[in-house]
């Protein structure tokens, strides 16, 4: 029988995993829950239903054998058609959906998160989680709780134990879009703040003030200048399908 709470089943598939030399690393909701002391405090708390993992995708075919050894039902026509890039399984009992990325995450902004499986115990590094949500364009309330959460416990810095400013800023110096997004996505946050109480809100903002700065101040590539010349008269984002969860209906 698969666990019933959600942390307890990604850590069984993840220590599964690796006692297969597979590397597995959460991301997601239940990722910021695991990283974040805030998520405990009930306004910022949210369900946490389905497991998001990132993977490589030179190891498709094990993480294949490890799920459905485990007991989870694959999407199979998902599967085979999203082969090395992502898969879909189902835990039925505990109507719960697990879903892998392989070597890239894509959604509404691609992320190559390949190297970033190698650090951590069970979850991306914050900033590569921070990243996940910063690039979601019609957001809902999840993903604010989730940001401000990340910027509530996690300060920004240059070293490995916070928020890397600088990896954003050099990720988002070269890319208009990603750029744009994010800063739209901070500026967001940023309104939400007075919602927050007094000594938070003043934590949050400052965290997210810096961020932004070093994000501007970062050098701009050519091609990051070109498409900025073309603004927002063009798309700079892709909006994922929603492929729904027809098993568990």
């Amino acid at each position: 029988m698969l666990p019933t709470d959600g942390l307890e089943a990604a850590a069984q598939i993840i220590e599964t995993a690796e006692a297969k030399g597979v590397r597995l690393r959460l991301l997601g909701g239940l990722a910021f829950k695991k990283l974040c002391p805030s998520t405990s405090d009930p306004r910022y708390s949210r369900e946490n239903k389905d497991i998001d993992l990132m993977g490589k995708r030179e190891d498709s075919r094990a993480i294949m054998k490890i799920m459905e050894t485990l007991g989870y039902k694959p999407r199979e026509l998902f599967n085979k058609l999203n082969m090395g890039q992502r898969l879909i399984y189902y835990d039925m009992a505990n109507k719960r959906r697990v879903d892998l990325f392989l070597d890239e995450f894509v959604m509404c902004h691609k992320f190559n998160f390949k190297e970033n499986i190698l650090a951590g115990t069970y979850t991306l590094p914050i900033t590569q989680l921070l990243m996940t949500k910063l690039q979601v364009v019609e957001k809902t309330d999840k993903e604010y709780k989730d940001l401000v959460v990340a910027f509530r416990d996690f300060d920004v810095t240059g070293g490995p134990e916070g928020i890397r400013g600088d990896e954003i800023a050099e990720l988002s110096s070269k890319d208009w879009g990603i750029y744009t997004t994010f800063w739209k996505t901070l500026e967001a946050v940023m309104a939400k703040a007075p919602e927050l109480a007094g000594g938070e809100s003043d934590i949050v903002c400052s965290r997210i003030r810096k961020l932004m700065s070093t994000m501007e101040a970062a050098p701009k590539s050519i091609g990051w200048k070109m498409r900025a010349r073309v603004g927002e008269r063009t798309r700079w984002y892709d909006l994922p399908d929603s492929d729904g969860d027809p098993m568990l209906k």
